[in-house]
């Protein structure tokens, strides 16, 4: 993750933990107010009865109570919108900054990544070359069977061949499958018959996932 994302993935964090505890904070006191909401009627409806109770400074002291935690409800709904009004601008401000960076990290691992390619399709040179050769070898070989045997059939001799290798064998086992690729892709491991060229004592490392 390159840093600004990151940056902006933390501040998003961030707010979201902000938000939550406000809006913990205005539930805590919307229940309050709830709650000295009904007292206050509760009182209102006993205020006047016969034998009642009540008198008009609880009455008084039950509706201040209700509009201090009515206003108070009022300023930690007012503060949970400010901190999320606070989260979309300065999301929005960074967005252009995130939109940068992304692609300044986007070219650079293009950039590598067609490099790569390049050095691919040089790999991909060279081996056709060797292959190349090793035809040119084999062709070679085959070259010094054929004309030994036509001395061996001067004299009316048998003769033993002393090679009898193919090159399309091993050629095949030149080719790579499309389940390499994936295995390379997902595990980042070679097949089993590349490993030695993992091996603690090989300038070659293929990254493990």
């Amino acid at each position: 993750m390159y840093p600004e994302l990151k940056q902006f993935n933390q501040m998003s964090k961030d707010y979201e933990q902000r938000i939550k505890e406000a809006h913990e904070r205005w539930k805590v006191i919307n229940r309050q107010k709830e709650t000295a909401s009904r007292e206050y009627e509760h009182l209102l409806g006993q205020y006047g009865r016969r034998n009642s109770r009540v008198d008009m400074e609880a009455l008084h002291e039950s509706k201040d109570e209700y509009l201090r935690l009515l206003a108070k409800e009022r300023g930690a709904m007012e503060h949970l919108d400010d901190l999320k009004e606070s989260k979309n601008d300065r999301m929005k401000e960074f967005v252009d900054t995130l939109l940068q960076a992304r692609d300044r990290e986007v070219d650079a691992a293009t950039r590598t990544m067609k490099k790569k390619i390049d050095e691919m399709q040089r790999l991909k040179a060279e081996y056709l070359m060797i292959v190349q050769q090793i035809h040119q070898i084999h062709q070679y070989v085959n070259g010094v069977e054929e004309s030994t045997l036509q001395a061996f059939q001067t004299m009316g001799t048998r003769y033993n061949q002393k090679s009898d290798f193919s090159i399309y064998p091993a050629l095949s086992r030149m080719e790579i499958t499309h389940r390499e690729i994936q295995q390379v892709f997902a595990k980042g491991d070679l097949p089993a018959e590349l490993s030695k060229f993992t091996d603690a004592y090989s300038s070659f490392h293929l990254p493990k996932k």
